[in-house]
């Protein structure tokens, strides 16, 4: 027997795409790598029972004889009426019409390379304008059911996009909201208005009155009261009700339910009509 086909030639180059993994496989058999590569054509250079990439170079489909597959592609993928697969070889410089056909080569393990793109007919036609008008293609004859399929998922796609992007802007007038709100809330009027309804009360109005004085005006259960507060601490310092007292005890957010305990109570003396 002639074991000369199976000896390692010195120096032996192959010319081959690598697609994932850590081999390659020309037409006649598999190839081990050491490290996994970037897809693409690479110049290979054998090294023991591993090939080394030496350099990338030119797509060569039109050398070896491959079967051709024709579809649709979609998100690197080639949609035909029968399968998907993951498509190599795509152009990046350039973004093909959605729904225009084309054909790719089926390399020897079943990996598909991107050959070009093929003449559309009158059906991509009609299929891309009721995408872009969101119409039915229900009535467009001729569609293959590879078309048919990309058609739905780039409406769904395109649903999804839209979703996202009113999500996003929700998302953002929300985050200026809050950060308006927290911005008034940093104010004098947003201080005493975040203070009163934390029990119930309501800001109607309020003046300055000094230096770090403020005339406040607020309501609870339909009834207007008045009193005066330190308008840095939003201290008591006036509460315009009888308090035995007790006014500079309480402050802004304290106040109203002293005012309900009175009221509750019948011993409600009010100083500073409002």
């Amino acid at each position: 027997m002639d074991y000369t086909p199976f000896l390692q030639k010195q120096d032996e180059w192959l010319r081959l795409p690598y697609f994932e993994g850590k081999s390659v496989c020309s037409d006649r058999q598999g190839y081990r790598l050491r490290e996994t590569l970037q897809p693409g054509w690479y110049q290979f250079r054998k090294s023991g029972r591993y090939l080394e990439a030496r350099r990338r170079i030119e797509p060569e489909l039109d050398a070896w004889k491959l079967p051709r597959v024709g579809g649709y592609e979609m998100n690197g993928r080639l949609f035909g009426n029968d399968s998907q697969a993951r498509l190599f070889g795509l152009p990046t410089e350039t973004d093909r019409p959605k729904f225009t056909p084309i054909s790719a080569r089926k390399w020897f393990d079943g990996h598909l390379l991107f050959h070009g793109q093929e003449f559309e007919t009158e059906v991509e036609t009609q299929v891309r304008e009721a995408f872009e008008e969101g119409h039915s293609i229900e009535a467009i004859k001729g569609v293959t059911p590879a078309l048919a399929q990309v058609f739905v998922l780039e409406n769904a796609r395109r649903e999804l996009d839209r979703e996202a992007e009113r999500r996003a802007r929700e998302e953002a007038a929300r985050q200026q909201q809050q950060a308006e709100l927290a911005r008034w809330q940093e104010t004098v009027e947003g201080r005493l208005s975040q203070a009163l309804s934390h029990t119930g009360a309501e800001l109607v109005s309020w003046r300055r009155n000094g230096a770090r004085q403020a005339v406040v005006r607020y309501r609870i259960a339909g009834r207007r009261f008045e009193c005066i507060i330190d308008s840095e601490s939003l201290q008591i310092l006036d509460a315009g009700i009888c308090l035995e007292g007790a006014d500079e005890a309480l402050n802004l957010s304290s106040l109203p339910s002293a005012v309900r305990e009175a009221v509750h109570s019948g011993r409600l003396h009010v100083f500073r009509p409002a």
